[in-house]
């Protein structure tokens, strides 16, 4: 259900015909003068026909709003409207639709983006469609609130308009922003980091692919060693393999930010806002890279004031689910690490390896003997542990180099000792 109010607004040229109406009105009248009677008769007579057909036009119209399924930040998506004139004699024209989205509530929005399209001419009882295509800076959830359905038709007089609210709020996600990732970024996650991971399952008998040969660390196997280059170089080399592999992985985002960072959307995030929101795009682009087709399962974990994790399972509407709880992330000084880490380990039901996108070094996160050193000592343990700095230079080897350029949080950083 829709409420529906048609309204009218004189332009700057309806104006002067108003004016010029009433001047002769009174001119005649004060001096007989019937030219000016006539005058004022012509003018105020177009503005009763403007408004009688602009009224009845915006009545005729009928608008179904169709926004888009899904939203990435930086990305263009496309609102459609289906536009129809049940009129059946007379066309319309000069047809604009301003739309909004609004982030927060449709009452108070603490920030809006307008979404306009419009028609120039549509026939007796015909159908069209348009479109307007929206690029969305932040993520978020957005409100849809009312929009608007306006006409200058016939003369340019005046503009009638009609709002229409849904009665129910319509909102959508906008998923963050994805990054362009660096070709070798998948030997940064656990599984890759040393040699041919036990713990994760093959997918056929003959995908082992040859990669190519490292030097030789703690806990690789000694089969994968390569003795020729060995014997060449004096010290020991390995063997590293792609395969088509099952991921069982858990992506854990710690935005912590201070209270002082700048987070409103109608400001540009300082340099601390950037690197949390860079944890977040981070974890999405890697969640989207290992959804197509792996057969594993990605969990996701949201370290904020309300820790929770969602399970992808490998399907799309799964990562729909990761990527919608990404989009209400709220970066802060109150999250819960632990928390987390607790939501993730029951999420899987055993010890995934488990990647961390932080704005912090772990141990600024974690005390020596704290509840997250000791659920981190299991994964440390298992060699299934990553935590990524984004203060430090840890971010060139996920971030493609015209990526960390767009971005500039790597030229705004320090490496952080360890």
């Amino acid at each position: 259900m829709a409420i529906r109010t048609t309204r009218h607004r004189l332009t700057r040229l309806g104006v002067q015909m108003m004016l010029i109406g009433v001047f002769g009105v009174f001119g005649g009248a004060l001096n007989g003068l019937n030219l000016l009677i006539v005058v004022a008769a012509l003018s105020l007579g177009v503005l009763l026909v403007q408004w009688r057909v602009s009224r009845s036009m915006i009545d005729d119209v009928l608008v179904d709003r169709r926004p888009p399924g899904e939203i990435f930040a930086g990305t263009p998506a496309r609102f459609r409207y289906q536009i129809r004139n049940g009129g059946r004699l007379r066309p319309v024209w000069l047809l604009r639709i301003e739309d909004s989205l609004l982030l927060g509530s449709v009452r108070r929005p603490v920030w809006h983006q307008t979404v306009a399209t419009g028609v120039g001419l549509l026939g007796a009882n015909q159908t069209t469609s348009a479109f307007s295509d929206v690029v969305v800076a932040r993520r978020g959830r957005y409100q849809l609130g009312k929009w608007r359905l306006s006409t200058l038709a016939p003369f340019s007089l005046s503009t009638a308009w009609r709002d229409e609210l849904r009665s129910a709020d319509e909102t959508i996600d906008v998923f963050p922003k994805l990054v362009k990732l660096s070709r070798n970024w998948r030997r940064q996650l656990p599984s890759r980091m040393g040699g041919v991971s036990a713990h994760i399952q093959r997918q056929g008998p003959s995908d082992e692919v040859f990669f190519g040969l490292r030097e030789y660390r703690r806990g690789d196997s000694p089969k994968y060693i390569h003795w020729r280059t060995t014997a060449r170089l004096g010290v020991p080399a390995v063997r590293i393999y792609e395969q088509q592999r099952r991921y069982d992985l858990c992506l854990l985002v710690d935005p912590w930010i201070t209270k002082s960072a700048r987070l409103r959307p109608d400001e540009p995030l300082d340099a601390e806002a950037e690197r949390a929101e860079l944890a977040v795009s981070l974890a999405a682009t890697v969640a989207v890279e290992l959804s197509g087709g792996s057969g594993g399962m990605v969990v996701m974990v949201v370290a904020d004031d309300q820790p929770r994790a969602i399970s992808g399972g490998g399907s799309v509407e799964g990562l729909r689910r990761m990527l919608a709880m990404l989009a209400g992330c709220h970066p802060g000084p109150g999250g819960k690490l632990a928390d987390a880490l607790t939501q993730g380990v029951q999420a899987t039901h055993h010890l995934p390896d488990l990647v961390v996108f932080s704005t912090r070094h772990q141990s600024d996160a974690v005390g020596p003997h704290s509840p997250e050193a000791e659920s981190l000592r299991r994964w440390q343990q298992h060699g299934k542990l990553r935590w990524v700095n984004l203060a430090s230079r840890e971010i060139d080897q996920w971030l493609d180099a015209g990526d960390r350029l767009t971005t500039g949080v790597t030229a705004a950083t320090q490496e952080v000792p360890a």
